[in-house]
């Protein structure tokens, strides 16, 4: 199909033109109908396995899947009929099936995708009363926390490390009742941007390790900023609690990092918190080992040697700006770079 072609089609009797080569779901954004969606992801592969996403067509004897389906010329699209809001309800029905009624001590919880659905979507009671399906957690590395329990099979996780890491050892295994998400041959998923697995979850199944129990996102406050990390100047929103940060989130900014940052952007601030030095050391270089001194000890020591010394060596590392390298530069100080001290 030619990309520069266009169809004529009606949302809602609604008449737009769109793209040839765009789905029903995209045409829908086009005039800023939401059609919700678990397994839909704008930056990854299309699944089509939720069913959430289920409009009606005129003419068609059953809702089709919005995600996948490719639009028409003068197709007519309905997504506020009686049918399609029955037919969401009857999936929210079925996901919550085996869903844990653990929203209270979820970290997804406030930000979550299921949760918000529900609401707005769902219906308020359930004919299912069978237990519920418990699914071993699996150990995804040091920054992913999983509760697989609460996972909905949207393999947007799956795909993502398929296309994104390059990695294979994520994906579904067994059938039916049984399906899980799991890795083949319990390995861990080492990536540099794993983290990316929790933001792309549309429910509390992945999480981070580092902000457990630590907060709601109505209790954050947030800055938007740039990383300075790894050099490509990711957009970033850092969220705070008090004057600690708690987290840090992308930007979606489609020209430098898109949806996505990478684990060292994501958890650099952790070393803000723990295993920091508090203490000044002094180096005895007779028993080769550092010695805590106080304070006071260490800028007396200081304020000697730069009285003493007519040349002062200054250290440069990898994060100071070209303007303070500039003006080092300037006052002719002897300085050289030590990469992170």
């Amino acid at each position: 199909m030619n990309n520069s072609m266009s169809f004529y089609v009606s949302i809602n009797d609604i008449k737009i033109k769109v793209p040839s080569n765009i789905t029903i779901l995209q045409a829908c954004e086009y005039i800023n109908v939401y059609i919700p969606r678990f397994c839909y992801h704008e930056k990854l592969s299309i699944a089509g396995n939720c069913r959430m996403c289920l409009v009606e067509i005129e003419n068609s004897p059953k809702p089709v899947v919005s995600c996948s389906f490719p639009i028409i010329n003068n197709m007519k699209i309905y997504t506020n009929t009686p049918l399609v809001k029955k037919a969401r309800e009857n999936i929210l029905e079925f996901l919550l099936l085996n869903h844990p009624l653990d929203c209270p001590i979820c970290d997804q919880g406030g930000e979550c995708d299921l949760q918000d659905q529900t609401v707005l979507y769902g219906n308020d009671n359930s004919r299912f009363y069978e237990y519920k399906k418990s699914v071993e957690d699996k150990n995804c590395g040091p920054v992913i926390k999983t509760i697989m329990t609460r996972c909905i099979h949207c393999t947007r996780c799956v795909r993502f490390v398929q296309e994104f890491t390059n990695l294979k050892n994520l994906g579904t295994i067994n059938r039916g009742f049984n399906t899980e998400i799991s890795t083949y041959i319990n390995s861990l998923i080492d990536s540099e941007i794993s983290g990316n697995l929790v933001d792309i979850c549309p429910v509390g199944a992945l999480t981070s390790k580092f902000y457990t129990f630590k907060a709601r996102n109505w209790e954050l406050n947030s800055i938007n900023a740039v990383d300075f990390i790894d050099g490509v100047g990711s957009n970033i929103n850092v969220q705070l609690k008090g004057n600690k940060i708690l987290r840090i989130l992308p930007i979606n900014n489609k020209n430098i990092n898109e949806n996505w940052i990478s684990d060292k952007t994501r958890f650099f601030f952790d070393g803000l918190n723990y295993q920091r030095l508090v203490t000044p050391l002094f180096f005895n270089k007779k028993e080769d080992k550092h010695t805590k001194i106080s304070w006071i000890t260490s800028f007396n020591f200081l304020k000697t040697v730069f009285i003493k010394k007519k040349s002062i060596g200054i250290i440069l590392g990898e994060f100071i700006d070209l303007e303070t390298e500039l003006l080092v530069k300037k006052k002719k100080y002897r300085y050289y770079f030590r990469g992170i001290y």
